[in-house]
């Protein structure tokens, strides 16, 4: 059998972490030797997800040898991957994000305007006539409810949505609302979390015409936890901008249950991009990006065009 490592980007959300174990199954259907391991540690989301659903938590790798098989989800950038990844031998790519991705030799490349990796799984077991039992219903219908946060998101598909309620069904899952809820309520649990672990909860960076950018999500039932942690949290983003040499860095507090962000802009040069690509006034280091649920469509775009401009 080839044998198949299977990695999602750092700092992981939930749809990565489950797309790559389901990835890993459906590639052992097909007789490969696969095995899902994870760069970062998880959030409190997937770990309940885990934990709920009885499955193993994937191995931590930081580097792999030269020449190492490996088959990507949920994300292309090098700057969001595994270090040393120009080293590594990518066959395979799954993710439904922009593509900013170079390599030395050709490779398979799925992507779809999907609003979660997971939902393009789902198309791939049906593609190939591939059973979708509970346990994988229930994962796949996780992933997607995570990243639509229950189909609030700008970016959710009909599709999606589609996919979910046959899901719902597989899985036997009565009250799909209470289950969200469920899982949003152990993704908000950070009690017990620095100011600098917050920070780096579901951050991605990105090179914006030679721009560093660190961009960061928090998707919360209980906004107003973080907002208590301002101070400290503007404390924590200045070192990290500091000790990593970022040109502009925001922490966007998603409140699920009101459908709006808050976001934390360090000083007056972020302030000054932010007013001027969201035309909304920044007010003691916070500003209001009102129903900007999705970093993807709602943020990145924004950004990504301002930096190209400027």
């Amino acid at each position: 059998m080839i044998d198949i490592k299977i990695f999602w980007h750092k700092n992981p959300d939930t749809d990565s972490v489950i797309s790559a174990i389901v990835f890993a199954d459906y590639l052992n259907q097909k007789w490969y030797n696969t095995t899902a391991y994870k760069l970062w540690e998880l959030n409190n989301e997937t770990k309940y997800i885990l934990e709920l659903f009885w499955e193993k938590t994937p191995e931590t790798i930081t580097n792999l040898p030269e020449g190492t098989r490996v088959w990507l989800v949920d994300h292309n950038e090098t700057i969001q991957s595994i270090d040393g990844r120009e080293k590594l031998e990518i066959e395979y790519l799954i993710d439904h994000h922009r593509i900013d991705f170079r390599t030395s030799s050709p490779l398979i490349i799925r992507t779809e305007k999907l609003w979660s990796t997971a939902s393009i799984l789902y198309k791939m077991y049906k593609e190939s006539n591939f059973e979708i039992n509970q346990r994988t219903a229930k994962l796949i219908l996780s992933a997607i409810i995570s990243d639509t946060l229950l189909f609030k998101s700008a970016t959710t598909t009909k599709f999606d949505i589609e996919i979910a309620k046959e899901l719902q069904i597989i899985a036997n899952i009565d009250n799909l609302e209470n289950f969200a809820m469920k899982m949003f309520d152990a993704k908000s649990d950070l009690w017990n979390i620095s100011p600098e672990e917050i920070i780096k909860y579901d951050y991605k960076e990105f090179n914006l015409n030679w721009t560093k950018v660190w961009i960061w999500h928090l998707d919360t039932t209980n906004a107003n936890f973080a907002l208590w942690k301002k101070d400290e949290l503007l404390e924590a983003m200045q070192n990290i901008k500091n000790n990593s040499w970022l040109d502009f860095i925001m922490l966007s507090i998603v409140d699920i249950i009101w459908e709006n962000n808050t976001s934390l802009v360090l000083d007056w040069k972020d302030s000054d991009i932010i007013e001027n690509i969201f035309e909304e006034k920044v007010k003691n280091n916070l500003v209001d990006l009102k129903r900007r649920l999705s970093r993807k469509k709602q943020i990145v775009p924004d950004l990504t065009k301002y930096f190209e401009n400027n």
